[in-house]
């Protein structure tokens, strides 16, 4: 995993404890069985999406193409 996965996963992983924090909302708990994990697999792939989209735009742990080539 890069540095920009891995610092991703680390943001996504606070953000949604927090959201589950403030909310009181865990769909693991929430519902029963495999329609938990999936909602929270969701939710997980949702925020790691958008928090890997802005850190790309704002360029950080970006590879720059000319210096990997």
């Amino acid at each position: 995993m890069s540095n920009r996965g891995l610092i991703t996963a680390i943001i996504s992983y606070v953000v949604i404890r927090l959201f589950y924090g403030i909310s009181g909302f865990d769909p693991v708990r929430s519902f029963p069985g495999i329609a938990g994990y999936a909602l929270d697999f969701a939710v997980w792939v949702l925020v790691y999406g958008v928090v890997y989209t802005a850190l790309g735009m704002l360029g950080i742990y970006r590879r720059d193409r000319a210096k990997s080539l």
